[in-house]
């Protein structure tokens, strides 16, 4: 049962445009909203080697805007990556923000925009997950389908010193929009398809195992789910499939409006620990510890496991509501083989490694954040036993 006498509070951004070639018309909707003079676009090399930027600086100059691209966004970026692509911001005298392309391009242009008005570095912020006021415009435009960052007023950022996984969540870094074509999604690989679709998928399972989940969040992620389970296959092998694009574009759109105030859990606690050690990308991350995680809260989130069955498409009729919920876990699993991602974590990390990530687990607070969501008590016991299945891909044993 969802907390009846909770206050929820949701935020999104303003202003959400969602379409096929809407990308061709930003300059419109950037008027639209007031906004006017020159645009710091904010990729990474892979985005402007496809030549991705000339369509979007087009679109800006047809309505009078000008354009500097810094285009050395990393992927998993740090601090540092942040801080070079705001003093590239600052010198060119930028007066909006445009992130464009995966999930880090736009989790690095939510920084440059704060630090084109406040002063210092990522690092004297990123502390306290937060900045004190609004910075410029921050405007979002995805061309992958995963994070579903445009619409979220989180950033994940690692710290350069130590490796490990911070992040900002504050509504001072939301996207005033989001502009979601799906087009610019179909020059993705099939691994990257693959990897940022299981993203969006675990944000959508992990919010409504979430403890503040409610009537409405569930609504949207089981939406989401449906859609990702129906195109991610067709995406990867297919990419030039429009409808497909479409389907997982909502998805990860929806998703990460999902998870906005219900939050995400134990998944994401295991991805970051795997990330801050091994550099493990972040949807492989998720990849590896979505089934485990589902398990893990099987006792306590049984009936929306049965009801995540239905979504991916399973036949769970005559089914106890266990069986249903067990369903859902493999289905997951399956899910995740066919798009050819690994579900376990062997070939990144040694066993011998598990003690040590045992006590990430419980002790970083970048880690123990995560649980602050959960329904089940993450322990020290829980943690070993998680760590421990995901490495030997062991599913299907209770773990009570």
């Amino acid at each position: 049962m969802f907390p009846t006498l909770k206050v929820v509070q949701y935020y999104t951004p303003q202003k959400k445009v969602f379409g096929v070639n809407a990308v061709d018309n930003i300059g419109v909707y950037l008027k639209e909203m007031g906004l006017s003079g020159k645009a710091i676009i904010i990729t990474d090399p892979g985005i402007a080697a496809a030549g991705l930027p000339e369509r979007l600086i087009k679109a800006l100059e047809k309505e009078g805007f000008k354009a500097a691209v810094y285009d050395q966004g990393k992927p998993e970026p740090d601090d540092i990556s942040c801080d070079q692509a705001a003093e590239f911001a600052r010198k060119e005298k930028g007066d909006f923000v445009i992130g464009f392309g995966g999930g880090s391009s736009i989790d690095i242009a939510k920084v440059v925009a704060q630090l084109l008005v406040l002063p210092g570095v990522t690092d004297d912020y990123l502390i306290n997950t937060t900045f004190p006021k609004k910075g410029a415009p921050i405007i979002a435009v995805p061309t992958t389908s995963g994070t579903g960052t445009e619409c979220t007023m989180y950033s994940v950022i690692t710290f350069a010193k130590d490796g490990i996984k911070g992040f900002f969540g504050t509504p001072t870094i939301l996207p005033d929009m989001a502009l979601v074509d799906p087009t610019l999604t179909i020059s993705m690989p099939p691994g990257v398809t693959a990897s940022t679709g299981i993203d969006a998928l675990s944000h959508a399972i992990e919010t409504m195992m979430a403890r503040q989940e409610n009537p409405f969040t569930d609504a949207v992620a089981i939406k989401a789910i449906e859609l990702i389970a129906e195109a991610l296959p067709v995406a990867v092998y297919e990419g030039d499939n429009l409808e497909a694009r479409v389907k997982m574009s909502y998805g990860s759109m929806m998703a990460g409006i999902a998870f906005q105030d219900p939050g995400i859990v134990e998944g994401h606690a295991l991805a970051h620990t795997l990330g801050s050690v091994y550099h493990v990308p972040h949807g492989v991350g998720c990849a590896i510890a979505l089934p485990y995680a589902m398990e893990y809260n099987m006792g306590h989130c049984m009936e929306k496991l049965a009801r995540i069955a239905v979504a991916m498409g399973q036949n769970t009729a005559g089914m106890s509501v266990r069986q249903a919920a067990q369903t859902a876990v493999f289905a997951v699993k399956q899910l995740i083989e066919d798009v050819k991602l690994p579900i376990t974590w062997a070939k990144y990390g040694k066993k011998e490694d598990i003690p040590k990530l045992t006590d990430m687990m419980v002790e970083s607070p970048w880690i123990t954040a995560f649980y602050g969501w959960s329904k089940r008590k993450m322990t020290r016991e829980a943690a070993l036993e998680l760590l421990t299945r995901s490495y030997e891909g062991r599913l299907g044993e209770a773990l009570y």
